[in-house]
């Protein structure tokens, strides 16, 4: 619970918030990260094996500013995962997967981290993009994107 006692230093509230939530996503066997459309991510924990923390950042946690919608946390591997649910606006999705990444990079030191584009359209001049080419080259396989349902199991 650091990373969010630090982000949000004197909005107790919203900390005993994060508390009651992390306790009720530990070793749960699917998390679901969706938006108010149809476009979801799911990460499958088999046998509920993992220890996970899962926050809604923008507009609940983080407000001031834009930035990714969910963070999913695999404190028993060591791995964040950065999840963007858009409807096909992949440029301004790198920008907040980004945002994500810099706001809670201090407090996951030793994590490695991971990044989910979950779009309702993929078009293929955004894809073709330089600015998503130079995105993908530099997260390699950690970066995934899918159409309306990206699911994963956890290792």
């Amino acid at each position: 619970m650091k990373i969010f006692r630090i982000l949000f230093t004197g909005v107790g509230r919203r900390v005993e918030l994060m508390q009651a939530f992390r306790q009720a996503a530990n070793h749960l066997n699917i998390v679901v990260s969706r938006d108010k459309g149809k476009v979801e991510h799911r990460a499958i924990n088999p046998q509920g094996q993992f220890d996970l923390r899962h926050y809604q950042l923008d507009g609940a946690l983080i407000k001031q500013t834009k930035c990714c919608d969910y963070l999913l946390i695999n404190d028993s591997r060591r791995k964040a995962y950065f999840i963007e649910l858009k409807g096909g606006n992949i440029d301004e999705a790198i920008k907040q997967l980004e945002a994500g990444e810099q706001r809670c990079r201090e407090e996951l030191k030793g994590y490695v981290f991971f990044y989910r584009i979950v779009c309702t359209k993929a078009r293929t001049h955004k894809v073709q993009d330089p600015k998503f080419r130079k995105f993908k080259e530099k997260c390699g396989p950690r970066l995934q994107m899918k159409v309306n349902c990206l699911e994963e199991k956890l290792d």
